[in-house]
């Protein structure tokens, strides 16, 4: 029996950016190219500008993301709840974490602007208290960023809010600084570039845990090919993860799509469901809806 739970979060209408058509273009500051209606993004920014200055005030972030002060002051308190800041009367301080989830380089491309679309949309699959995971790669690295920084991933009566088993060193930096995650991390021998964990170790501790929902990034995504990455020692501890999941969720943005890699992760149909970014070929779609594979189209 698969887990086909979905959470959405509401966005308040007053997170909608307003226009300044009486300020200079060349006046304005640097901000996050994503959507600030999305929670996830004002938070990385917020942490990013935080990191610098130390403190920060409702009415300074209020100008720089163009929205309400309220909306600040609710994203403050989450924050707080979330062990990322220190509210102060007006504002927030930095507190001792570490910051590097919020430093990660912003592009403004069109492949960029995909994967955090995919990133926010397989993120509110995730529900509280679940067991999920994750092979290495940008838009997983991205999702999980998301998924652990959701507010009502919280601990209860001793249980963690959200377990999360790593196969990339990367991915359980940002899961470990959450102190209401559990964060598993496989053994094994880290991959340049992709700091995923290969080989016997990496597959024996793999085989002895279960998840809920594991979330599969992918270089090549084929009809005939599947989901396909460049690293055989890194398709096997995935192939793995996947068999011990309920749910499989892949993760591809639209270059993705047509593409073959060296080595095969699993075919098209073992996923439940597909989170992809730009058009999607009338072959795939009907791919999909063959094999019963859950399109989510962001």
């Amino acid at each position: 029996m698969r887990n086909t739970g979905c959470v959405n979060l509401r966005i308040s209408d007053s997170d909608q950016k307003s226009e300044r058509p009486d300020e200079p273009s060349g006046a304005r500051r640097a901000r996050p190219s994503t959507d600030r209606k999305d929670r996830s993004a004002r938070w990385d920014h917020v942490l990013t500008l935080l990191s610098t200055t130390k403190r920060l005030t409702v009415s300074e972030v209020a100008a720089e993301l163009e929205i309400s002060e309220s909306t600040v002051r609710r994203d403050f308190m989450e924050m707080e709840r979330a062990q990322l800041a220190r509210r102060t009367h007006g504002g927030i301080i930095a507190i001792d974490v570490a910051y590097s989830l919020a430093t990660v380089p912003r592009t403004t491309d069109e492949g960029s602007a995909q994967r955090e679309r995919v990133a926010g949309r397989a993120a509110d699959l995730v529900e509280p208290g679940q067991i999920i995971g994750f092979n290495g790669g940008r838009t997983t690295t991205s999702t999980a960023r998301r998924a652990v920084a959701r507010p009502d991933v919280d601990s209860r009566d001793g249980s963690p809010g959200l377990t999360v088993v790593c196969a990339a060193l990367n991915i359980a930096t940002e899961a470990v600084l959450r102190p209401s995650v559990r964060t598993v991390v496989l053994g094994g021998v880290a991959e340049p570039y992709s700091f995923e964990l290969t080989g016997p170790l990496a597959t024996a501790t793999m085989r002895d845990l279960w998840l809920d929902t594991m979330f599969v990034g992918t270089v090549g995504l084929d009809i005939h090919a599947g989901l396909t990455c460049n690293s055989d020692a890194e398709a096997g501890v995935t192939r793995i993860m996947i068999g011990h999941s309920r749910r499989v969720v892949g993760l591809a943005t639209a270059d993705k799509i047509g593409h073959r890699a060296l080595a095969g992760i699993c075919p098209v149909s073992v996923l439940t469901d597909l989170v992809i970014a730009g058009p999607v070929p009338d072959e795939l779609r009907a791919h999909l809806e063959e094999t019963s594979v859950r399109l989510h189209e962001v």
